[in-house]
C-alpha cells in the first residue's frame, strides 16, 4: 500500500512539475486514483487474503511433496537393505543346499557301496552254494553209475562206507 502511494506521489509531483494546461492529465490522474482507491478498499484485502492462501496451499503441497519424497527416499534405503539382506540369506541358502547335496551324495554312495557289498557277498554264498550242488550231483551222478555198473543198491553201498569208516 505504502509502494503505491509513493508511486502516486512521485507520478503527482512529476504531473505537476510540468506545464500541462493544454492536456486533462490532472483530473485523470485524480480519477485515476479515486478508482484505485475504491477497488483498494472493495477488493484489496480479499486479494491479499487470496493470494497468502494461495502461497499457503503452494508451500503446504511442496512441504507435502518433500515429505513423501523424504519418506521414499527412506523407504528406498529400507528396500535396499532388505535386499541386501535377502542376497545374503539367498547365499547362505546355496551354500547349505551345496553342503546338504554333498551330505546326501556322500550317504547315497555310501549307503550304495554297502548295499554293492551285500549283493557280492551273497553272490558268492549263492555260488558257493550252487558250486557244492553241482558237486554232489556229479559225485551221486558218479556213484549212481558205478553202482549200477557194480550192481550194488545204494543202502548197500552206504553200509560198506559206514563199516569202514
Amino acid at each position: 500500500m505504502k509502494k503505491i502511494i509513493v508511486f502516486l506521489g512521485i507520478f503527482a509531483v512529476f504531473a505537476l512539475a510540468g506545464d500541462f494546461s493544454h492536456t486533462d492529465i490532472i483530473p485523470r490522474t485524480i480519477n485515476f486514483i479515486i478508482y484505485a482507491a475504491i477497488l483498494w478498499y472493495l477488493v484489496g484485502n480479499k486479494a491479499i487474503n487470496f493470494f497468502k492462501q494461495r502461497k499457503e496451499q503452494i508451500a503446504k503441497k511442496f512441504s507435502e511433496i518433500e515429505d513423501k519424497l523424504k519418506e521414499s527416499k527412506l523407504r528406498k534405503e529400507a528396500l535396499k537393505a532388505e535386499l541386501e539382506n535377502a542376497k545374503v540369506k539367498a547365499k547362505e541358502i546355496i551354500e547349505n543346499a551345496k553342503m546338504e547335496t554333498e551330505l546326501i551324495n556322500k550317504k547315497i554312495k555310501q549307503e550304495t557301496e554297502e548295499e554293492i557289498k551285500i549283493l557280492q557277498k551273497q553272490f558268492e554264498e549263492f555260488k558257493e552254494t550252487e558250486h557244492n550242488k553241482i558237486k554232489k550231483e556229479v559225485v551221486k551222478e558218479f556213484l549212481d553209475k558205478t553202482l549200477d555198473e557194480i550192481h550194488i543198491s545204494s543202502d548197500d553201498a552206504v553200509k560198506l562206507i559206514l563199516k569202514v569208516a
